[in-house]
């Protein structure tokens, strides 16, 4: 008779286990609105995979509304729209809102590492850390995860192979390549990306930091520029934010899943842009018409426009009662973790 209660037991909390569980076939369907700063193109494919897995392993619970082309706003505005609720999730960059993300712009500062899956596996427990996420909550946003890291190179009119001939030109430079280079003692020109194209054709720039080779290629730059410095400047980020207020309203099994789907995104993301960036190159340097040129005085570069732009950076956040240099001292022991 203890035996026969034992399973009746059981097979009661095994029924009420089952109704409990949600059920793909009843439950409220989630929608959530995604807004995008540009259309679609290469940078945003690992994003666009996120939702479709994020779909995927919900059983189409959760649906996103996918706006692209900034029907509601631009890039630099993604981060004030998503805090006051004006869609739900986004991605923002903090090479256009520095100011915004503090400790975040660590992960853009010039010469960090040159490998990029280490980087960006780095930045995805960094952004979870208690310094960072508290940055976040004050800006009413949940990070997620990096959409992609985009390496940051140079592309000029001209072929450039010392830093003699860097100050010979104007050199449009954002993020961490626009501080190696002022640090260094070159003037540099903020041009926003949606102006460089006619700025490049018309010389009003002579080079230009960008993503390299797929942000050239998707935006015409590898019709414009001739020459390629693979100068890998430092890694920019695009990271997917969640509105807080929306993020807590959603169930705790849906939030797993978005965190089961974010671990993985690391390596995911790397590998889906890296093929786009082996398609891009060979599609850039085809017919000849791009060089690849050697820049010759990287090791001088990296020493005088790399450690005085970190050591500067633990300054700022000194002064802003950061403690900076613990900050960099965890990044990089991360990085080395996962070179």
């Amino acid at each position: 008779m203890k035996k026969k209660g034992i399973w009746v037991l059981v097979s009661v909390l095994v029924v009420l286990g089952l109704l409990m569980a949600p059920n793909p076939a009843t439950a409220q369907l989630i929608k959530l609105k995604y807004h995008e700063a540009f259309a679609p193109a290469s940078y945003n494919l690992p994003v666009r995979w996120w939702m479709d897995e994020v779909e995927k392993r919900t059983k189409g619970e959760v649906k996103f509304d996918r706006m692209f082309g900034g029907v509601l706003g631009k890039i630099s505005e993604q981060p004030m729209a998503i805090k006051a609720g004006s869609f739900d999730l986004g991605q923002v960059s903090v090479v256009y809102n520095p100011g915004l993300y503090p400790i975040k712009s660590l992960t853009i500062l010039p010469f960090l590492t040159d490998n990029v899956l280490a980087h960006a596996k780095a930045a995805h427990d960094f952004f979870q850390s208690p310094a960072v996420e508290t940055r976040f909550t004050e800006l009413n946003q949940k990070y997620l995860m990096n959409g992609v890291w985009i390496t940051i190179e140079m592309m000029s009119h001209v072929p450039v192979r010392t830093i003699d001939d860097m100050r010979k030109i104007k050199i449009r430079a954002h993020g961490g390549a626009g501080d190696a280079l002022k640090a260094i003692g070159i003037t540099t020109y903020a041009v926003p990306w949606g102006e460089l194209p006619a700025a490049a054709e018309r010389r009003v720039v002579d080079a230009s930091s960008m993503g390299c080779p797929v942000d050239a290629f998707d935006f015409g730059f590898g019709d414009i520029f001739s020459n390629w410095q693979r100068i890998k400047f430092f890694y920019m980020p695009y990271t997917l934010v969640i509105n807080l207020d929306t993020w807590k309203k959603l169930p705790v099994h849906v939030q797993q899943v978005m965190k089961d789907v974010n671990n993985i995104m690391p390596t995911k993301a790397y590998e889906i842009y890296r093929e786009k960036e082996l398609e891009a190159e060979k599609k850039i340097i085809a017919g000849g018409r791009m060089k690849i040129v050697e820049f010759g005085e990287l090791a001088r570069l990296k020493a005088e426009g790399g450690r005085p732009v970190w050591d500067k950076w633990v300054a700022d956040r000194k002064a802003e009662g950061i403690d900076g240099r613990a900050l960099l001292d965890e990044f990089l022991r991360l990085v080395k973790k996962y070179e």
